[in-house]
């Protein structure tokens, strides 16, 4: 079904979060890791669908565990992936997330140009109510 696939995907970003935000309790990176599995799975019956949501989740899990080359080739791939199929809000999920990194990294022009980035896919897309948060304060 198709709900079970979001949610397997948002419980792999969210477990992954969770892990670098509360704690590093590894509960949160098994979930993670347990949802990945789930997604490469997807992926090698259709990778148009599903490659760009597993590139995502194996950089939370790269970005999780301190693998930060790694975790941003893969956010790299996810970016790229979601533009070739066609994925826009995908495309600016992936691109607010690689800004997220570089905040962590300490890599403020890449965190901001991302960031903007982001911000026009979810335009483009037309989720404007989602461009309210206040997370986005100041850059629409």
């Amino acid at each position: 079904r198709l709900q079970d696939l979001f949610l397997v995907f948002f419980q792999g970003l969210a477990a992954f979060n969770m892990f670098r935000h509360k704690g590093r309790d590894t509960k949160w990176l098994r979930i993670g890791e347990s949802s990945m599995r789930q997604l490469q799975l997807w992926a090698g019956h259709s990778s148009w669908n599903f490659d760009n949501k597993f590139f995502l989740l194996e950089a939370e899990s790269h970005f999780s565990k301190g693998e930060y080359d790694r975790a941003e080739m893969k956010y790299l791939s996810a970016i790229k992936s979601s533009r070739t199929h066609r994925f826009l809000h995908e495309e600016g999920l992936s691109l607010e997330l690689l800004s997220s990194f570089y905040e962590a990294c300490e890599r403020e022009d890449d965190q901001r140009n991302h960031l903007s980035r982001a911000i026009q896919c979810y335009k483009e897309w037309g989720a404007l109510g989602l461009l309210n948060d206040s997370r986005f304060a100041g850059l629409v």
